[in-house]
């Protein structure tokens, strides 16, 4: 049995972005169909050609060039590549002309305040948690570019002193080595700091909970199942209630799609 976790030993929180703190204004897919017609791509695909298209071009990179690309061409390129697969699963191949300018559009929307939105009760728990002398931090499943520049455009950099990002450290959750990166960068905060004394909590079961669990931290999942402005991206048996687990609302259609989106 999972005990569940003891806050008098807790000294830091590690937290997760999409999903737990922030979540996308619009579908991925609708997105990425807007962006279509106002790029006037020939026969612009839909929604409903993007939505499977999108998800299997992710998939594939994510395998092909993990992290976002940390050891390639860098995560713009990245994204470029994706969105372009993306498309070819359509049965669409625009010129380069006309893909460049699709592409920005969608990156500049992922990169602008329009593509996410902060949650409720994010701010909320920062600030309590903060008030407690609690050495906040980031660990995520993301490109830089959510930690530099998202997180700050929706005022939440403040809160935190330590991150953790797939791109820059070259390893995704539920990999022990992006929790031994959290964990470095949180010692400069908290000297002599140990796993157990390190609260990790997400919206995966599989990433955030388990992930956290087997590194050593005290881990706390976030089920946000019941907020329909949350993708769930993870398949999680809603029966059952796991020791540390939080459920926020009653149960929503389950939803599937990439994580960590820009």
């Amino acid at each position: 049995m999972v005990k569940p976790f003891a806050m008098a030993a807790i000294r830091a929180i590690s937290l997760d972005v999409t999903g737990t703190l922030v979540y996308h204004r619009q579908s991925i897919a609708h997105t990425y169909a807007d962006a279509a017609a106002w790029a006037q791509l020939e026969d612009p695909p839909s929604a409903a050609e993007l939505k499977p298209a999108f998800k299997a071009a992710y998939k594939a990179a994510c395998l092909d060039m993990p992290c976002f690309g940390s050891a390639g061409a860098g995560e713009k390129a990245w994204w470029a590549s994706t969105v372009r697969a993306a498309l070819a699963n359509c049965g669409r191949h625009p010129s380069d002309a006309d893909f460049e300018r699709y592409f920005r559009r969608i990156y500049q929307h992922f990169g602008s305040s329009r593509g996410y939105e902060v949650l409720p009760d994010a701010k909320p728990a920062l600030e309590a948690l903060s008030a407690r002398g609690l050495t906040l931090g980031i660990t995520s499943n993301t490109p830089s570019r959510t930690v530099d520049t998202t997180l700050p455009m929706l005022g939440l950099d403040d809160a935190f002193k330590f991150y953790a990002c797939a791109h820059e450290c070259g390893h995704e959750k539920p990999d022990p080595g992006i929790f031994q990166v959290a964990l470095d960068a949180a010692r400069f905060w908290c000297p002599d700091l140990q796993p157990h004394e390190v609260l990790h909590v997400g919206d995966s079961l599989a990433c955030d909970f388990v992930g956290a669990r087997a590194f050593g931290f005290q881990a706390l999942y976030l089920d946000r199942s019941g907020d329909d402005r949350v993708t769930v991206y993870n398949t999680v048996d809603r029966g059952r209630r796991l020791p540390g687990q939080v459920r926020r609302g009653p149960p929503a259609p389950h939803h599937h799609g990439p994580r960590g989106h820009r």
